[in-house]
């Protein structure tokens, strides 16, 4: 069973938590709209500007899984990327036990 906001003491572990293996092998957006992926998922405004591309393209392969979702902006993140513009304060680490 997929953790909600509630189940966390910030907004930054659940954003955390979204990012996990757990969450994303396990979250489905299929009959989502757009707005609650980007709510559920806690997608920041960079990963945002991919989900409609994603939601698209996943769709017509059936695939509704977080984790095909992240995948395919992560890589579309990294295609569009450009060395100089990588900003470390952007990036989402996950401390890991």
């Amino acid at each position: 069973m997929l953790k909600t906001r509630n189940d966390f003491n910030t907004e930054q572990e659940y954003r955390a938590y979204t990012k996990t293996s757990d969450f994303l092998l396990n979250y489905s957006w299929k009959g989502k709209t757009k707005e609650q992926v980007i709510y559920e998922m806690a997608l920041p405004d960079y990963e945002q500007d991919y989900l409609e591309e994603a939601m698209e393209k996943l769709t017509k392969k059936d695939e509704f899984s977080g984790m095909a979702l992240d995948n395919f902006i992560l890589r579309r993140l990294d295609e569009d990327e450009e060395e100089e513009e990588f900003d470390p304060d952007e990036v989402l680490y996950i401390k890991r036990k």
